[in-house]
């Protein structure tokens, strides 16, 4: 392999070592900055938000009753909501589900989870349970959810490894749902302006993470006109031949 005369140079002046360390720091830099950027886009007043998110004018472009009858709920099942906020689908889904039911709230915010705790305890949900979870680990039990929830909340996470911890999640039969903002679409919340960037992430990027986390697109509901809403279930796994 030939050499440049400019590789020749720089190999004069910077050792091997010395190379590897420049970049590693040059990487380190970029990873910093990215972190940096996700851990800024933070919703930690909740009674600001609620304002926006649990308004009556979002139930015009949301459509909570037809995502309801979309999602086919049945009394006694088990509902995991990520990204759950101040709770505008999760105090719906607890009441579908029944007291039999029971919905799992996530969020990584703690002023979120305390402020949807309280909610829950107001409007005596006591089969709606809200725990504080990092980005990177939902921290579900194996087997434990029929339905797995994004709102708003998956162009946050963004991550097929994430995605096979889902996987383990599901019981039989489970599946994933999400719904998120179409990248062409306004901002839906006001408050948001306050961010530098408005993070999306387009559909084809969402089945692109779930396919290589081993999921398929199911289904596909086309009725929120801002939102694109993605239905995934696992792919077969072939059972052995005895």
């Amino acid at each position: 392999m030939k050499i440049s005369p400019f590789m020749k140079k720089v190999k004069v002046f910077f050792p091997r070592g010395v190379l590897c360390l420049c970049f590693s720091l040059f990487f380190r830099s970029h990873a910093a900055n990215a972190d940096s950027s996700s851990q800024s886009y933070r919703f930690k007043d909740p009674y600001l938000w609620s304002r926006e998110f649990d308004s009556a004018s979002r139930d015009k472009w949301q459509k909570p009753q037809a995502v309801l009858h979309a999602l086919h709920l049945k009394p006694g099942e088990k509902i995991v909501d990520i990204g759950a906020g101040t709770g505008y689908f999760a105090v719906k889904f607890a009441r579908a589900v029944g007291p039999e039911g029971e919905v799992i709230a996530l969020d990584r915010e703690p002023a979120m989870v305390a402020y949807l705790r309280k909610r829950a305890q107001k409007e005596g949900l006591n089969n709606l349970k809200v725990r504080h979870v990092p980005t990177n680990d939902p921290k579900l039990k194996k087997q434990s959810a029929d339905l797995i929830f994004f709102c708003n909340s998956y162009h946050h996470i963004h991550n097929p490894g994430y995605l096979k911890k889902l996987a383990n999640a599901l019981k039989e039969n489970g599946r994933i749902c999400v719904i998120d903002i179409k990248v062409g679409s306004p901002r839906l919340f006001p408050s948001t302006a306050k961010f530098k960037k408005h993070l999306k992430l387009s559909a084809q990027s969402v089945v692109e993470d779930f396919t290589k986390a081993g999921f398929y697109l199911d289904k596909e509901f086309f009725f929120l006109p801002y939102q694109y809403f993605l239905e995934f279930k696992p792919i077969p796994i072939p059972s052995r031949q005895l």
